[in-house]
């Protein structure tokens, strides 16, 4: 289990070293979200995760809850382009 968290997070790193700029979520347009590619989405959908997640619940990502949470974010964005990427989340992504 360590060594997965590991090479998890060494692709992280790597995909952030290969893209230096930083993610400001206040600035993140639901247009810009569903236009990135794909690593960029899941990098947003992790931390989005981990951002709607209460503070005590146990360090788990639930595959089933985020991949429904990422179908009703960008159905949300697809309709709302210009929202605010933390708006639409508040909007579909219920704290468990």
């Amino acid at each position: 289990m360590l060594k997965s968290s590991v090479v998890a997070v060494a692709m992280l790193l790597s995909i952030s070293a290969a893209k230096a700029d930083d993610l400001d979520f206040s600035k993140i347009k639901c247009g810009d979200f569903i236009t990135s590619s794909q690593d960029q989405i899941a990098i947003i959908l992790a931390w989005l995760e981990g951002y709607y997640t209460k503070e005590n619940d146990p360090p788990v990502i639930y595959t089933d809850k985020m991949n429904k949470d990422a179908k009703n974010l960008g159905a949300y964005c697809a309709e709302h382009k210009d929202a605010n990427i933390i708006k639409a989340a508040e909007a579909v992504m219920p704290v468990k």
